[in-house]
């Protein structure tokens, strides 16, 4: 007759081979759930920048939204390069470091750091879009701004909540915090 205690340890063996190969299927899957996360944000980001660049050319050309045959020389030609061009695309923001400043922000990514900073708690998208000027009512207003924060809490300027919401991270306002968030208190697992 097998021992009790010889039965409990090829129970352990057992269990502990299950428990193995169940966390090796989840890594897989966490892996897997990572990289469709990563080609969302890539297709979502694409589809933000190829819709502010027909916007922008819908309000070059008013006649033609989306221009054809000689048309497209001229409209090409007039917003392609030079000043006109910069309004499209703003620069991403750096990956903040120690002793960096709202400075080192250009365009829209500073006006949706500034706002983030200012508002007296964590602030979503559509309030986003509202501090910064632009329409709340517009789902594509409201995500591009939106795009601009995840940029923005991605390179360690924001924190985002489990929420959704936006708020300074600790370092960014750390040398210069404004009053209205200088008591808030800020979640302690920031992802970057």
């Amino acid at each position: 007759m097998p021992s009790v205690l010889g039965l409990m340890e090829r129970r352990e063996v057992r269990a502990r081979q299950d428990l193995e190969s169940w966390t090796e299927v989840l890594e897989q899957a966490q892996a897997e759930v990572d990289a469709a996360r990563e080609r969302v944000d890539r297709a979502r980001v694409g589809r933000e920048e190829l819709e502010s660049v027909l916007a922008e050319e819908s309000a070059v050309d008013m006649s033609a939204p989306v221009p054809s045959g000689g048309g497209v020389d001229a409209t090409v030609g007039s917003s392609g390069s030079g000043a006109g061009a910069g309004a499209v695309y703003d620069e991403r923001p750096p990956v903040w470091r120690s002793g960096m400043g709202e400075e080192m922000l250009n365009g829209l990514y500073r006006e949706v750091f500034a706002a983030v900073v200012t508002a007296s708690g964590p602030v979503g998208g559509v309030e986003l879009a509202r501090a910064v000027g632009r329409e709340a009512d517009s789902k594509n207003e409201v995500e591009r701004i939106r795009h601009r924060a995840y940029a923005l809490e991605k390179r360690g300027w924001l924190v985002r909540e489990k929420s959704g919401r936006f708020m300074p991270a600790p370092g960014p306002v750390g040398r210069g915090a404004s009053p209205a968030n200088a008591g808030r208190r800020r979640p302690s697992g920031a992802t970057a």
